[in-house]
Protein backbone atom coordinates (compact mmCIF):
# COMPACT_ATOMS: atom_id res chain seq x y z
CA UNK A 1 0.00 0.00 0.00
CA UNK A 2 1.44 3.37 -1.03
CA UNK A 3 1.86 6.24 1.49
CA UNK A 4 -0.95 8.14 -0.20
CA UNK A 5 -3.32 5.19 0.07
CA UNK A 6 -2.39 4.64 3.72
CA UNK A 7 -3.16 8.27 4.37
CA UNK A 8 -6.50 7.90 2.53
CA UNK A 9 -7.43 4.96 4.76
CA UNK A 10 -6.62 6.95 7.89
CA UNK A 11 -3.35 5.22 8.71
CA UNK A 12 -0.33 7.11 9.94
CA UNK A 13 2.51 7.37 7.47
CA UNK A 14 5.71 6.93 9.51
CA UNK A 15 8.39 9.49 8.91
CA UNK A 16 12.08 8.65 8.61
CA UNK A 17 12.57 9.64 12.25
CA UNK A 18 9.70 7.37 13.37
CA UNK A 19 11.11 4.46 11.35
CA UNK A 20 14.53 4.99 12.88
CA UNK A 21 13.00 5.10 16.38
CA UNK A 22 11.83 1.51 16.00
CA UNK A 23 15.48 0.43 16.12
CA UNK A 24 16.65 2.88 18.82
CA UNK A 25 16.34 1.68 22.40
CA UNK A 26 15.50 3.89 25.35
CA UNK A 27 17.71 3.91 28.44
CA UNK A 28 15.15 1.80 30.27
CA UNK A 29 15.21 -0.85 27.54
CA UNK A 30 19.03 -0.87 27.51
CA UNK A 31 19.15 -1.21 31.29
CA UNK A 32 16.63 -4.05 31.42
CA UNK A 33 18.43 -5.96 28.66
CA UNK A 34 21.87 -5.46 30.18
CA UNK A 35 20.86 -6.68 33.64
CA UNK A 36 18.95 -9.56 32.05
CA UNK A 37 22.03 -10.64 30.11
CA UNK A 38 24.18 -10.56 33.25
CA UNK A 39 21.67 -12.64 35.20
CA UNK A 40 21.34 -15.25 32.44
CA UNK A 41 25.11 -15.59 32.06
CA UNK A 42 25.50 -15.90 35.82
CA UNK A 43 22.79 -18.56 35.80
CA UNK A 44 24.59 -20.57 33.12
CA UNK A 45 27.84 -20.39 35.09
CA UNK A 46 26.02 -21.49 38.25
CA UNK A 47 24.32 -24.40 36.48
CA UNK A 48 27.58 -25.64 34.97
CA UNK A 49 29.36 -25.32 38.29
CA UNK A 50 26.65 -27.35 40.03
CA UNK A 51 26.13 -30.06 37.41
CA UNK A 52 29.29 -30.67 35.37
CA UNK A 53 30.35 -33.72 37.40
CA UNK A 54 26.88 -35.23 37.54
CA UNK A 55 26.27 -34.49 33.85
CA UNK A 56 29.51 -36.16 32.82
CA UNK A 57 28.78 -39.22 34.96
CA UNK A 58 25.19 -39.58 33.75
CA UNK A 59 25.34 -38.38 30.14
CA UNK A 60 29.03 -38.28 29.21
CA UNK A 61 28.74 -34.53 28.60
CA UNK A 62 29.77 -32.09 31.32
CA UNK A 63 27.79 -29.29 29.62
CA UNK A 64 24.57 -31.32 29.23
CA UNK A 65 22.42 -29.19 31.54
CA UNK A 66 23.99 -25.94 30.38
CA UNK A 67 23.23 -26.77 26.75
CA UNK A 68 19.59 -27.41 27.58
CA UNK A 69 19.32 -24.16 29.52
CA UNK A 70 21.05 -22.22 26.73
CA UNK A 71 18.60 -23.69 24.21
CA UNK A 72 15.68 -22.56 26.38
CA UNK A 73 17.29 -19.11 26.65
CA UNK A 74 17.65 -18.88 22.85
CA UNK A 75 14.01 -19.87 22.33
CA UNK A 76 12.93 -17.45 25.03
CA UNK A 77 14.87 -14.59 23.46
CA UNK A 78 13.09 -15.20 20.16
CA UNK A 79 9.76 -14.99 21.97
CA UNK A 80 10.96 -11.90 23.82
CA UNK A 81 11.80 -10.14 20.56
CA UNK A 82 8.43 -11.05 19.03
CA UNK A 83 6.42 -9.74 21.99
CA UNK A 84 8.64 -6.66 22.28
CA UNK A 85 7.83 -5.54 18.73
CA UNK A 86 4.30 -6.91 18.42
CA UNK A 87 1.43 -4.52 17.79
CA UNK A 88 -0.66 -3.88 20.92
CA UNK A 89 -3.89 -4.88 19.20
CA UNK A 90 -2.48 -8.32 18.42
CA UNK A 91 -1.37 -8.76 22.02
CA UNK A 92 -4.84 -7.98 23.28
CA UNK A 93 -6.51 -10.23 20.72
CA UNK A 94 -4.25 -13.13 21.70
CA UNK A 95 -5.04 -12.82 25.41
CA UNK A 96 -8.31 -14.83 25.28
CA UNK A 97 -7.12 -17.81 23.18
CA UNK A 98 -3.88 -17.97 25.16
CA UNK A 99 -5.82 -17.97 28.42
CA UNK A 100 -8.04 -20.80 27.21
CA UNK A 101 -5.02 -22.78 26.07
CA UNK A 102 -3.32 -22.17 29.42
CA UNK A 103 -6.29 -23.42 31.45
CA UNK A 104 -6.64 -26.49 29.21
CA UNK A 105 -2.94 -27.30 29.61
CA UNK A 106 -3.28 -27.12 33.41
CA UNK A 107 -6.22 -29.53 33.30
CA UNK A 108 -4.33 -31.82 30.91
CA UNK A 109 -1.32 -32.06 33.20
CA UNK A 110 -3.58 -33.13 36.07
CA UNK A 111 -4.98 -35.94 33.92
CA UNK A 112 -2.02 -37.03 31.82
CA UNK A 113 1.07 -35.43 33.37
CA UNK A 114 4.03 -37.23 34.92
CA UNK A 115 4.35 -37.56 38.66
CA UNK A 116 7.74 -36.31 39.87
CA UNK A 117 8.82 -35.52 43.44
CA UNK A 118 5.30 -36.12 44.74
CA UNK A 119 3.54 -33.79 42.28
CA UNK A 120 1.97 -34.01 38.82
CA UNK A 121 3.24 -30.87 37.10
CA UNK A 122 4.96 -31.65 33.81
CA UNK A 123 5.14 -33.53 30.51
CA UNK A 124 8.01 -35.12 28.57
CA UNK A 125 10.16 -36.22 31.49
CA UNK A 126 9.86 -32.83 33.21
CA UNK A 127 10.80 -30.78 30.12
CA UNK A 128 7.49 -28.92 29.83
CA UNK A 129 5.74 -27.44 32.86
CA UNK A 130 2.47 -25.67 31.92
CA UNK A 131 2.15 -23.78 35.22
CA UNK A 132 5.29 -21.78 34.38
CA UNK A 133 4.05 -20.70 30.95
CA UNK A 134 0.67 -19.74 32.39
CA UNK A 135 2.21 -16.88 34.40
CA UNK A 136 2.74 -14.42 31.49
CA UNK A 137 -0.59 -15.53 29.99
CA UNK A 138 -2.49 -14.63 33.18
CA UNK A 139 -0.73 -11.26 33.32
CA UNK A 140 -1.57 -10.48 29.69
CA UNK A 141 -5.19 -11.54 30.13
CA UNK A 142 -5.76 -9.53 33.31
CA UNK A 143 -4.04 -6.46 31.81
CA UNK A 144 -6.43 -6.69 28.85
CA UNK A 145 -9.60 -7.59 30.78
CA UNK A 146 -9.43 -5.45 33.94
CA UNK A 147 -9.42 -2.02 32.19
CA UNK A 148 -12.65 -2.99 30.38
CA UNK A 149 -14.53 -3.27 33.69
CA UNK A 150 -14.25 0.42 34.58
CA UNK A 151 -16.27 1.40 37.66
CA UNK A 152 -18.01 -2.00 37.66
CA UNK A 153 -14.80 -3.46 39.10
CA UNK A 154 -15.78 -2.06 42.51
CA UNK A 155 -19.06 -3.97 42.45
CA UNK A 156 -18.99 -7.34 44.18
CA UNK A 157 -21.22 -9.11 41.67
CA UNK A 158 -19.80 -7.65 38.46
CA UNK A 159 -16.22 -7.05 39.56
CA UNK A 160 -15.01 -9.16 42.46
CA UNK A 161 -16.79 -12.44 41.62
CA UNK A 162 -15.71 -12.51 37.92
CA UNK A 163 -12.14 -11.74 39.03
CA UNK A 164 -12.21 -14.67 41.46
CA UNK A 165 -13.56 -16.94 38.72
CA UNK A 166 -10.74 -15.99 36.34
CA UNK A 167 -8.12 -16.41 39.06
CA UNK A 168 -9.60 -19.68 40.30
CA UNK A 169 -9.57 -21.18 36.79
CA UNK A 170 -5.76 -21.03 36.84
CA UNK A 171 -4.84 -21.25 40.52
CA UNK A 172 -7.04 -24.19 41.55
CA UNK A 173 -5.54 -26.65 39.02
CA UNK A 174 -2.05 -25.49 40.05
CA UNK A 175 -2.83 -26.03 43.74
CA UNK A 176 -4.16 -29.51 42.94
CA UNK A 177 -0.90 -30.63 41.29
CA UNK A 178 0.20 -29.59 44.00
CA UNK A 179 2.44 -26.62 43.17
CA UNK A 180 1.74 -24.33 46.10
CA UNK A 181 4.58 -21.89 45.42
CA UNK A 182 3.55 -21.14 41.84
CA UNK A 183 -0.08 -20.78 42.86
CA UNK A 184 0.92 -18.33 45.59
CA UNK A 185 2.95 -16.23 43.14
CA UNK A 186 0.02 -15.97 40.70
CA UNK A 187 -2.35 -14.96 43.52
CA UNK A 188 0.01 -12.18 44.64
CA UNK A 189 0.46 -10.93 41.06
CA UNK A 190 -3.28 -10.92 40.39
CA UNK A 191 -4.04 -9.16 43.69
CA UNK A 192 -1.64 -6.31 42.90
CA UNK A 193 -3.09 -5.89 39.39
CA UNK A 194 -6.63 -5.97 40.79
CA UNK A 195 -5.74 -3.26 43.30
CA UNK A 196 -4.11 -0.97 40.73
CA UNK A 197 -7.14 -1.37 38.45
CA UNK A 198 -9.32 0.35 41.06
CA UNK A 199 -10.60 -2.42 43.32
CA UNK A 200 -11.62 -1.53 46.87
CA UNK A 201 -9.38 -2.42 49.84
CA UNK A 202 -12.10 -4.74 51.13
CA UNK A 203 -12.17 -6.69 47.87
CA UNK A 204 -8.39 -7.11 47.84
CA UNK A 205 -8.21 -8.13 51.50
CA UNK A 206 -11.02 -10.66 51.13
CA UNK A 207 -9.39 -12.13 48.04
CA UNK A 208 -6.04 -12.49 49.83
CA UNK A 209 -7.78 -14.02 52.85
CA UNK A 210 -9.50 -16.62 50.68
CA UNK A 211 -6.22 -17.39 48.96
CA UNK A 212 -4.40 -17.75 52.29
CA UNK A 213 -7.12 -20.05 53.60
CA UNK A 214 -6.91 -22.29 50.54
CA UNK A 215 -3.12 -22.30 50.74
CA UNK A 216 -3.16 -23.28 54.41
CA UNK A 217 -5.64 -26.10 53.85
CA UNK A 218 -3.54 -27.52 51.00
CA UNK A 219 -0.35 -27.37 53.06
CA UNK A 220 -2.15 -29.26 55.82
CA UNK A 221 -3.63 -31.88 53.49
CA UNK A 222 -0.64 -32.67 51.27
CA UNK A 223 2.20 -34.67 52.89
CA UNK A 224 4.80 -32.87 50.74
CA UNK A 225 3.76 -29.49 52.11
CA UNK A 226 3.73 -30.74 55.70
CA UNK A 227 7.19 -32.27 55.25
CA UNK A 228 8.61 -28.91 54.13
CA UNK A 229 6.93 -27.16 57.04
CA UNK A 230 8.37 -29.71 59.47
CA UNK A 231 11.84 -29.24 57.92
CA UNK A 232 11.51 -25.47 58.37
CA UNK A 233 10.46 -25.75 62.03
CA UNK A 234 13.23 -28.27 62.73
CA UNK A 235 15.83 -25.90 61.30
CA UNK A 236 14.54 -23.01 63.41
CA UNK A 237 14.77 -25.15 66.56
CA UNK A 238 18.25 -26.50 65.75
CA UNK A 239 20.09 -24.02 63.49
CA UNK A 240 23.39 -25.88 63.79
CA UNK A 241 21.90 -29.36 63.35
CA UNK A 242 21.36 -31.31 60.16
CA UNK A 243 18.21 -29.34 59.33
CA UNK A 244 17.52 -31.16 56.08
CA UNK A 245 17.46 -28.89 53.04
CA UNK A 246 17.90 -25.61 54.89
CA UNK A 247 20.76 -26.89 57.03
CA UNK A 248 22.71 -27.97 53.95
CA UNK A 249 22.06 -24.64 52.22
CA UNK A 250 23.25 -22.60 55.18
CA UNK A 251 26.43 -24.64 55.58
CA UNK A 252 27.24 -24.26 51.89
CA UNK A 253 26.76 -20.48 52.03
CA UNK A 254 28.87 -20.15 55.20
CA UNK A 255 31.64 -22.25 53.65
CA UNK A 256 31.98 -19.74 50.81
CA UNK A 257 33.19 -16.96 53.08
CA UNK A 258 33.57 -13.44 51.72
CA UNK A 259 34.64 -14.18 48.14
CA UNK A 260 33.92 -17.88 47.66
CA UNK A 261 35.98 -20.91 46.74
CA UNK A 262 35.91 -20.27 43.00
CA UNK A 263 34.38 -22.36 40.20
CA UNK A 264 35.04 -26.07 40.49
CA UNK A 265 35.98 -25.97 44.19
CA UNK A 266 32.47 -26.04 45.65
CA UNK A 267 32.72 -29.28 47.62
CA UNK A 268 29.31 -28.96 49.31
CA UNK A 269 27.59 -28.73 45.94
CA UNK A 270 29.53 -31.52 44.25
CA UNK A 271 29.15 -33.84 47.23
CA UNK A 272 25.38 -33.95 46.69
CA UNK A 273 24.51 -32.62 50.14
CA UNK A 274 22.52 -29.69 48.70
CA UNK A 275 19.19 -30.83 47.21
CA UNK A 276 18.61 -29.58 43.65
CA UNK A 277 21.65 -27.23 43.63
CA UNK A 278 21.18 -26.20 40.00
CA UNK A 279 17.51 -25.21 40.37
CA UNK A 280 15.80 -24.51 43.70
CA UNK A 281 19.08 -24.01 45.63
CA UNK A 282 21.04 -22.06 43.01
CA UNK A 283 21.57 -19.21 45.48
CA UNK A 284 23.51 -21.58 47.76
CA UNK A 285 25.78 -22.58 44.88
CA UNK A 286 26.50 -18.91 44.18
CA UNK A 287 27.29 -18.38 47.85
CA UNK A 288 29.73 -21.28 48.00
CA UNK A 289 31.36 -20.39 44.67
CA UNK A 290 31.51 -16.58 44.84
CA UNK A 291 30.98 -15.96 48.55
CA UNK A 292 29.10 -13.15 50.21
CA UNK A 293 30.18 -10.79 47.42
CA UNK A 294 28.45 -13.01 44.86
CA UNK A 295 25.25 -13.16 46.90
CA UNK A 296 25.17 -9.37 47.22
CA UNK A 297 25.84 -9.04 43.50
CA UNK A 298 22.88 -11.24 42.60
CA UNK A 299 20.58 -9.33 44.94
CA UNK A 300 21.73 -6.01 43.46
CA UNK A 301 21.20 -7.23 39.89
CA UNK A 302 17.68 -8.43 40.65
CA UNK A 303 16.87 -5.27 42.63
CA UNK A 304 18.13 -3.07 39.80
CA UNK A 305 16.07 -4.97 37.25
CA UNK A 306 12.92 -4.68 39.36
CA UNK A 307 13.55 -0.95 39.91
CA UNK A 308 13.89 -0.33 36.17
CA UNK A 309 10.74 -2.36 35.56
CA UNK A 310 8.80 -0.33 38.11
CA UNK A 311 9.97 2.80 36.29
CA UNK A 312 8.46 1.45 33.09
CA UNK A 313 5.19 0.66 34.89
CA UNK A 314 5.08 4.12 36.48
CA UNK A 315 5.51 5.90 33.12
CA UNK A 316 3.24 3.61 31.10
CA UNK A 317 0.95 5.55 28.73
CA UNK A 318 -2.31 3.91 29.93
CA UNK A 319 -3.81 1.39 32.33
CA UNK A 320 -3.20 -1.58 30.03
CA UNK A 321 0.52 -0.82 29.82
CA UNK A 322 0.73 -0.08 33.54
CA UNK A 323 -0.92 -3.38 34.48
CA UNK A 324 1.16 -5.36 31.99
CA UNK A 325 4.44 -3.93 33.27
CA UNK A 326 3.39 -4.13 36.91
CA UNK A 327 2.36 -7.76 36.56
CA UNK A 328 5.71 -8.80 35.10
CA UNK A 329 7.73 -6.86 37.68
CA UNK A 330 5.64 -8.18 40.56
CA UNK A 331 6.10 -11.71 39.22
CA UNK A 332 9.91 -11.50 39.20
CA UNK A 333 10.03 -9.64 42.53
CA UNK A 334 7.75 -12.03 44.40
CA UNK A 335 9.44 -15.08 42.93
CA UNK A 336 12.88 -13.83 43.95
CA UNK A 337 11.70 -12.90 47.44
CA UNK A 338 10.01 -16.27 47.99
CA UNK A 339 13.04 -18.21 46.76
CA UNK A 340 15.53 -16.22 48.83
CA UNK A 341 13.22 -16.11 51.84
CA UNK A 342 12.91 -19.89 51.76
CA UNK A 343 16.66 -20.48 51.48
CA UNK A 344 17.41 -17.96 54.24
CA UNK A 345 14.85 -19.52 56.58
CA UNK A 346 12.58 -16.48 56.71
CA UNK A 347 9.66 -18.49 55.30
CA UNK A 348 9.16 -22.23 54.67
CA UNK A 349 10.84 -23.53 51.53
CA UNK A 350 8.47 -23.62 48.53
CA UNK A 351 10.62 -24.80 45.62
CA UNK A 352 10.15 -21.58 43.62
CA UNK A 353 13.13 -21.06 41.23
CA UNK A 354 15.34 -17.99 41.35
CA UNK A 355 14.40 -15.85 38.30
CA UNK A 356 16.75 -16.01 35.29
CA UNK A 357 19.31 -18.09 37.25
CA UNK A 358 17.82 -21.42 38.34
CA UNK A 359 17.82 -24.35 35.92
CA UNK A 360 14.52 -25.03 34.20
CA UNK A 361 13.65 -24.56 30.54
CA UNK A 362 9.95 -23.83 31.08
CA UNK A 363 10.70 -21.32 33.83
CA UNK A 364 13.36 -19.44 31.84
CA UNK A 365 11.26 -19.42 28.68
CA UNK A 366 8.29 -18.09 30.64
CA UNK A 367 10.38 -15.39 32.32
CA UNK A 368 11.83 -14.20 29.01
CA UNK A 369 8.34 -13.99 27.52
CA UNK A 370 7.40 -11.84 30.51
CA UNK A 371 10.40 -9.60 29.82
CA UNK A 372 9.16 -9.26 26.25
CA UNK A 373 5.82 -7.95 27.55
CA UNK A 374 7.63 -5.46 29.78
CA UNK A 375 9.84 -4.27 26.93
CA UNK A 376 6.70 -3.87 24.81
CA UNK A 377 5.41 -1.31 27.31
CA UNK A 378 8.83 0.39 27.44
CA UNK A 379 8.86 0.66 23.63
CA UNK A 380 5.38 2.19 23.57
CA UNK A 381 6.49 4.65 26.22
CA UNK A 382 9.55 5.58 24.13
CA UNK A 383 7.42 6.04 21.01
CA UNK A 384 5.03 8.30 22.95
CA UNK A 385 7.97 10.41 24.20
CA UNK A 386 9.29 10.70 20.64
CA UNK A 387 5.90 11.83 19.32
CA UNK A 388 5.66 14.41 22.08
CA UNK A 389 9.11 15.81 21.29
CA UNK A 390 8.27 15.92 17.57
CA UNK A 391 5.08 17.89 18.25
CA UNK A 392 6.92 20.32 20.49
CA UNK A 393 9.60 20.82 17.85
CA UNK A 394 7.02 21.58 15.18
CA UNK A 395 5.23 24.02 17.49
CA UNK A 396 8.45 26.02 17.89
CA UNK A 397 9.36 26.15 14.18
CA UNK A 398 9.65 29.73 12.82
CA UNK A 399 6.37 30.82 11.26
CA UNK A 400 4.45 27.81 12.56
CA UNK A 401 1.99 30.02 14.40
CA UNK A 402 1.44 32.29 11.39
CA UNK A 403 0.81 29.33 9.10
CA UNK A 404 -1.66 27.90 11.62
CA UNK A 405 -3.55 31.19 11.90
CA UNK A 406 -3.61 31.65 8.14
CA UNK A 407 -5.00 28.16 7.73
CA UNK A 408 -7.67 29.00 10.27
CA UNK A 409 -8.72 32.03 8.24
Amino acid sequence: MTPARRKWHGQTVPSGEALASRFVLSRGEWGLLLLLALLIVLGLVCIYNATYYLAYQAYGDAAYFVRRQAAAAALGLLGLAALWRMDRRWLQRLSIPLMLAGVLSLLAVLLFGEERLGARRSFYNGSFQPSELVKPVVILYLATWLPTKGDRLREWGRGFVPFLMVLGATVIPIFLQPDLGTGLVIVLIAASMFWVSGATPGQVMLGLALGALAFGVLVWVHPHGMARLADYLQTLRHPDGPGGHLGAVWKAIRSGGAFGKGPGANLWTLSGQIPLPHSDSAFAVIGETFGFAGLVGVILLLTGWVALGMGVAWKAPDLFGRLLALGVVQWIAWQALINLGGLMGVIPFTGIPLPFISYGGSALLSELLGVGLLLHVAREQGDADLDRRRRNRRAHLPGAGRRGSAAGR
